[in-house]
């Protein structure tokens, strides 16, 4: 199924109908298509002995142009990244000026400090558990699976295509959980991806 705003309900309700386990989640999961646009918040929570540190980001996509803001815990932009195709463009809060470089094998899943789940499709990943889970009322996905010495749990929404939650377990112990909030899939505004400078790098048809 494509997923868009008009077909949301369609693709949620078709993979629901689909009892999902471990010899066909990764099927189910490649049946998913990210939306062509959408703004989020990621938030980041890594857990060490005797406390916890949370990073936040918030992401914008609009037709393959990707902006990434590293946010303070108030939620307000330290940091921007924007990516075009190969190139990025960085700069901090208050600069004028961004550096402009290649964007190379950098994700921007990895920008956003998220996982990309479309890595559960590789050959080499052996599901343990598979089924299906709400959170906050959102059709999801569950797998989970063994990697790097963590226990690793993946929600994926079947609503929009993107990852909704991520956990990783060190034996029992949670190391590091990922959230994915304030999902909308309009399209975000265009003022988003614009320079320091005020220029823009989306096409002309914007």
């Amino acid at each position: 199924p494509i997923v868009n705003e008009d077909s949301q309900l369609m693709t949620a309700q078709s993979v629901a109908d689909v009892e999902i386990g471990t010899q066909n989640a990764k099927q189910v999961i490649a049946s998913l298509t990210r939306p062509e646009h959408y703004s989020c918040k990621i938030e980041n929570t890594l857990y060490y002995q005797g406390g916890s540190s949370v990073l936040y980001c918030r992401q914008y996509v609009l037709d393959g142009a990707v902006r990434t803001d590293t946010l303070t815990s108030a939620g307000s932009v330290q940091s921007t990244l924007l990516r075009d195709g190969d190139t990025v463009y960085a700069w901090n809060i208050g600069e004028n000026q961004a550096y402009q470089g290649r964007w190379g094998d950098f994700t921007d899943d990895a920008a956003a400090m998220l996982p990309t789940y479309e890595d559960v499709l590789a050959e080499n990943v052996t599901l343990t558990a598979a089924g299906r889970e709400n959170i906050d009322y959102d059709p999801c996905i569950r797998v989970e699976f063994e990697q790097n010495d963590y226990r690793c749990i993946y929600h994926i929404s079947a609503a929009t295509g993107l990852l909704k939650q991520a956990a990783f377990y060190s034996g029992d112990t949670l190391a590091r959980l990922v959230k994915v909030n304030d999902l909308a899939t309009d399209a975000p505004d265009d003022t988003y991806f614009e320079l320091p400078n005020g220029q823009s790098i989306l096409g002309e048809n914007h």
